[in-house]
């Protein structure tokens, strides 16, 4: 069995004569946690740490931004946090961060409903790293936090299995956590209420859609399966790719009809700059302003860290299928009920089994403000029906549920809805090359509607006339 890491490896490493140390003074603020990743990244690029770069990396995010969010100004009103790393090669990455609070970070044991947000950041940085720990800085004048990571890529012999990272919950939420009680992993909440934990073993929807289109936020469970579903359906990544192209020219088009609230439910992982929702929108409308939504422990992570300096974009930790408690949420609660809402379900009714997809319909036709309007983007199980129940087959065996959808399907799942024109569309799937003798010519279906009871903005004619169309029940194949 490994060694279990305490306390007293972590000192043991920060006082080795082999360790190498960097740090950086950054002023309390938001835009910090940018150049707090920028930082890490540097410094253990140059130090040939590239394999703990993505975990100390997204660590450090997570504590900067505790930091920032939590740490009082001085009495100039100002601040600052220090992030500072240690490497003993062959042996650990020390990550630590350091502030002017003096309270602990205290890991969020109980939620009621499940949705609360106080916490997670800690859960994530305890999935990351083998150890961490919070005391009182030398000078008195607040915390250190820091976190261990095993040099596994040296300190591990060939074949060797990875530690356990869970360690034992604290005894109480009032005080310091000890030191073998510091690494908690959030428990489970309430039967009804749980939300999924951040478990690298096994692979998630997210990251595996990351992998198809070539991104990095994913693990060699997730690369795995990408990788069997990629071989039942080479389409997929651009089936992919296309879905995110078109969401994004949606989202344009409903800012130029003045919309400037948008609730993204079940949005996975950030993309680049520039190619995300927030992005789209403010193409067009500077001030608007998105609501991320999704039940994913890693996507809110990836959320909080990438757009903490847009404060127009907001975060929820929170299960779209128990839509009533998500829209209670202070996030959503904010919104402006008074002017339409964009809800985007874009990819992601096909993850939902049809009584809870129509739930979630219903409560949203039920919500939404007069003038909004929703938008669809779902996967097409017709659109290449050889290869469609292998794909279904491979995410089931990883314990997933995938529920793409006929057009008929589609059409029965949406009927208390008003599909706006040009009615349902075929997202097509560009300069494809043939598979098996035939060519898919898409890989979703997209539309955008209003509930039947407040149907006020009306899209134009022309708001995809590009795209081919299944008019009247019937789907019209694209002309090639």
């Amino acid at each position: 069995m490994s060694h279990r890491i305490t306390r007293s490896d972590l000192l043991r490493a920060l006082d080795s004569p082999a360790a190498v140390s960097a740090c950086v003074a950054l002023p309390s603020r938001l835009e910090s946690v940018r150049q707090t990743r920028r930082f890490v990244s540097d410094q253990l690029g140059r130090w040939g740490c590239e394999s703990l770069t993505d975990s100390t990396v997204r660590i450090c995010s997570e504590l900067a931004a505790n930091a920032v969010t939590h740490a009082e100004p001085d009495a100039a009103g100002r601040g600052e946090i220090l992030v500072s790393l240690t490497f003993v090669a062959g042996e650990a990455l020390i990550a630590q961060v350091a502030d002017s609070d003096p309270s602990p970070p205290v890991p969020k044991i109980t939620r009621p409903q499940g949705l609360a947000e106080s916490g997670r950041g800690l859960s994530i940085v305890t999935k990351l790293c083998d150890y961490w720990s919070a005391f009182p800085r030398s000078d008195g004048q607040g915390k250190t936090v820091s976190a261990y990571l095993r040099d596994h890529q040296q300190a591990l012999a060939p074949g060797a299995a990875a530690p356990d990272r869970a360690l034992p919950p604290p005894a109480g939420q009032d005080r310091v956590p000890s030191e073998d009680a510091a690494g908690l992993v959030t428990a489970a909440e309430p039967r009804g209420t749980e939300l999924p934990q951040l478990d690298f073993s096994k692979p998630a929807v997210a990251r595996v859609c990351d992998y198809a289109t070539g991104g990095t936020d994913n693990y060699p469970a997730d690369r795995a399966l990408g990788r069997q579903l990629l071989a039942v359906a080479p389409w997929l990544d651009r089936a992919t790719a296309a879905a995110r192209a078109h969401g994004q020219h949606v989202v344009r088009h409903l800012a130029s009809q003045g919309l400037v609230q948008f609730l993204d439910l079940g949005c996975g992982l950030p993309r680049r700059r520039g190619r995300n929702v927030h992005d789209a929108a403010q193409e067009v409308q500077r001030e608007a302003s998105v609501v991320y939504v999704d039940s994913d422990p890693m996507v809110q992570a990836r959320v909080r860290t990438v757009f903490e300096e847009t404060p127009q974009e907001m975060g929820l930790h929170a299960d779209i299928t128990l839509t009533e408690a998500m829209l209670a949420q202070p996030a959503i609660a904010r919104l402006d009920r008074r002017r339409p809402v964009a809800v985007l379900l874009h990819e992601v009714l096909p993850w939902i089994d049809d009584d809870k997809a129509r739930h979630l319909l219903d409560t949203l036709r039920s919500w939404v403000p007069n003038g909004s309007v929703l938008s669809v983007v779902h996967a097409a199980a017709d659109s290449h029906p050889e290869s469609t129940p292998d794909l279904v087959a491979l995410y089931h065996e990883a314990g997933i549920l995938y529920r793409p959808r006929t057009l008929e399907q589609l059409l029965a799942l949406t009927a208390d809805w008003d599909v706006d024109g040009p009615g349902i569309a075929a997202v097509p799937l560009e300069g494809l090359r043939a598979v098996g003798g035939r060519e898919p010519l898409y890989g979703s279906y997209a539309f955008t509607a209003c509930a039947s009871e407040s149907a006020g903005r009306r899209l134009g004619p022309d708001a995809l006339a590009h795209m081919p169309v299944a008019a009247g029940g019937a789907y019209r194949e694209a002309s090639r």
